[in-house]
């Protein structure tokens, strides 16, 4: 090998081993994150609900000026009826900005929290009275006026729960048909009906429920069918769609002779 040549190599092993020894330059990042945890996800129409916010700076840039929006909506893009009791920060401040929107009142709070260091956090508590079910929102903004925060990772910007309000069934028609087995509130899961025609000459009982539409627009319905004045049947809330604030009605229908029939609805809501 020509001396020239070896010299060469040799400066590039050397640069190579310098290069790897060398520790790697870690890159700036910027990623703000939020996270919601509200006391409940069901609760009795009228009480209400706790919700602590995290927002923790996960990137290595200090955040100058951190801006979260808190709200609801009672589904279809419709301003919830759930008003704030009370909120507080654990820097910074928190204003109330509800008002009117298309025929809707929207509760917001807008809290500014100020800066935030890597590897910081700081927390917004609110107290909200659940008149009807809502998804609840706990958004990063880029400022409090502007939607649509971006950073490093954009999937942790939001949160969002639903939140159930929950209320009894509410029953109507023939007093005469006996009903046990409903739920106390709003229906989470398939309950067990037990029916009973308090009436002389029940040549049958039935129940239904309008399940909703398949994926081809069909409407669905559930039905059972008992020979005498007693029926039991499970009906299949898992098979609902549960949108918010949607009621359903299970009719129930005792059938005596000569065409006549007796009919109870139970009006509830799935969550």
């Amino acid at each position: 090998m020509r001396k020239d040549n070896a010299f060469q190599l040799g400066g590039v092993v050397a640069g190579l081993v310098v290069a790897l020894a060398l520790p790697s330059v870690a890159k700036a990042s910027e990623d703000l994150a939020i996270t919601q945890v509200p006391s409940a996800h069901v609760v009795d129409v009228g009480k209400t609900v706790d919700l602590k916010i995290t927002v923790a700076n996960q990137g290595t840039n200090a955040d100058e000026g951190v801006f979260v929006s808190l709200s609801s909506l009672r589904g279809h893009g419709q301003g919830a009826n759930n008003p704030y009791l009370s909120y507080s920060s654990s820097q910074g401040k928190c204003i109330d900005t509800s008002g009117e929107a298309y025929g809707y009142y929207y509760y917001v709070l807008v809290c500014e929290l100020g800066p935030l260091a890597a590897g910081a956090s700081a927390q917004i508590s609110a107290t909200a009275r659940v008149n009807e079910s809502m998804n609840h929102f706990a958004t990063l903004l880029p400022n409090a006026y502007e939607g649509g925060y971006y950073d490093g990772d954009n999937s942790n910007n939001a949160a969002t729960d639903r939140i159930d309000a929950s209320s009894p069934p509410t029953l109507t028609g023939s007093k005469k048909i006996k009903l046990r087995g409903l739920p106390a509130g709003c229906a989470s899961q398939d309950f067990t009906l037990r029916a009973v025609g308090k009436v002389r000459g029940v040549k049958k009982m039935s129940a239904s429920l309008f399940l909703g539409f398949d994926d081809e627009g069909d409407g669905q319905e559930w039905h059972k069918v008992a020979t005498g004045n007693r029926l039991v049947a499970k009906v299949p809330v898992s098979r609902l769609t549960p949108e918010l604030n949607e009621s359903y009605e299970l009719n129930v229908k005792a059938k005596l002779g000569g065409g006549r029939h007796l009919k109870e609805t139970v009006t509830f809501q799935a969550c």
